[in-house]
């Protein structure tokens, strides 16, 4: 048997171990090799893999097993996503209609940046971004990103800047620590962030966030246009219909049953 297919039944078998932890309140080894037909070694082993990534937790006294918070987090995650894009969707058809540019949606993610929806720009000179939907991009440089950073909650933002470098993409591209702490500032006492060609040369965009309900993972909305076409007088009314836009949004998730 060839490694590749070794390691899809590995991952079949670690999967249907996980869904038959999660409909039992815990487990032993035995019992859970019985119902699933592995030998206790197999199941042993991928019980083991599964608390080392905190899946599972193992009671060292009962020696038996549990399934831990984490997948309620990632079916959390899953469904604020789906919320946020479903929400979000007509408001962004309607910006990107009133103004002809391209809009994007993005979500902080396990310390990244993660593009959740774009509509792109009817017009003929347009943005050509790396942008698509489930990529990521850096977040000192990038509109969306700065402003994920500023309006998440400090001891978050510190550890991403201590943790990433800070790549320089252009001339204008932030990177010194201060330099870019002092930037989060000013985007959080104006109430929205812009990247004056930091990531791609040609490019401006103008983003605000999404104050996510409870305890959900920050988001932000951006327009993007091309740098000859968003100037500095523009830069103001574009974030006001950036604004008006995340508010409406909020307004909407807030306010969903």
């Amino acid at each position: 048997m060839s490694s590749s297919n070794e390691a899809s039944r590995s991952v079949v078998k670690t999967m249907q171990l996980l869904e038959a932890l999660a409909h039992l309140p815990e487990a032993g080894v035995t019992e859970l090799s019985r119902q699933l037909g592995m030998h206790k070694s197999t199941t042993y082993r991928f019980l083991n893999s599964l608390c080392e990534l905190k899946y599972v937790y193992r009671d060292a006294e009962t020696e038996r097993y549990r399934t831990t918070l984490k997948l309620f987090e990632l079916g959390s995650a899953v469904v604020q996503r789906i919320e946020l894009w479903r929400e979000a969707n007509p408001i962004m058809e309607e910006l990107a209609h009133e103004t002809e540019e391209t809009v994007h949606l993005a979500m902080l993610e396990d310390d990244k940046l993660v593009y959740l929806h774009k509509i792109e720009s009817t017009q003929t000179l347009r943005v050509s971004m790396m942008s698509r939907i489930g990529n990521t991009a850096p977040l000192h440089c990038t509109g969306l990103g700065k402003c994920l950073l500023a309006f998440s909650p400090v001891q978050l933002s510190d550890r991403i800047i201590e943790r990433y470098p800070l790549t320089r993409f252009t001339e204008t591209t932030i990177t010194s620590q201060g330099e870019l702490r002092a930037e989060l500032e000013r985007i959080r006492d104006r109430g929205y962030a812009v990247d004056n060609e930091e990531h791609e040369i040609g490019i401006r965009c103008v983003a605000a966030p999404i104050h996510p309900p409870a305890s959900g993972s920050p988001a932000a909305l951006s327009l993007s246009v091309p740098s000859v076409r968003l100037t500095e007088a523009e830069i103001a009314r574009h974030a006001k219909l950036v604004r008006a836009a995340t508010e409406r949004i909020e307004e909407q998730l807030t306010h969903k049953p």
